[in-house]
């Protein structure tokens, strides 16, 4: 079987800023790519992730957040940018222990009738410190890090492809 799951780190990944979490609230919308915070500190949406998002979703393939960020600051994000209607978990909490975050994700995912086996998982994030342990807990999943392994985020649609996720 090809990848079915998408997990999505939020900071370096969906967006340019290192720490959402640092901002003040409340965010506002300066144009559909870039929000501002409350002392008009700027974040871009990377380019790119929105189309990703509508081909992942298109493809049918599940798209999830795992973000170490406060909640309130990625759903105003996510609802600023409207890009949270393409995640079906979003999982964002103010810990770094991205091992259960995923964890989480999966256990949702299991309550509506979805498994999901560690090769059918695709874990992104922009950073691997979190990877010993998503891969000891979660076990062996595909992960590409953004930057590094991938420049621009629609190279993970090749990267699917070359999975062998079908359309």
């Amino acid at each position: 079987m090809g990848i079915r799951l998408i997990i999505l780190d939020g900071d370096g990944v969906l967006w340019d800023h290192q720490d959402l979490s640092a901002l003040s609230l409340p965010f506002s919308l300066i144009d559909q790519d870039t929000i501002v915070d409350a002392n008009g500190e700027k974040v871009c949406l990377i380019r790119g992730i929105r189309e990703l998002l509508k081909s992942l979703v298109k493809q049918g393939v599940i798209v999830t957040l795992a973000s170490w960020n406060k909640p309130e600051h990625v759903t105003w994000a996510l609802q600023l940018f409207r890009i949270d209607r393409y995640f079906r978990v979003v999982e964002a909490r103010f810990h770094p222990e991205k091992h259960l975050m995923i964890k989480s994700i999966l256990k949702r995912l299991i309550d509506e009738g979805v498994t999901l086996g560690p090769n059918e998982i695709l874990y992104v994030d922009d950073r691997t410190v979190h990877l010993v342990n998503v891969r000891k807990e979660v076990g062996d999943v595909h992960f590409l890090q953004m930057h590094v392994d991938i420049k621009n985020p629609l190279e993970i649609v090749k990267y699917l492809r070359a999975q062998g996720r079908r359309r």
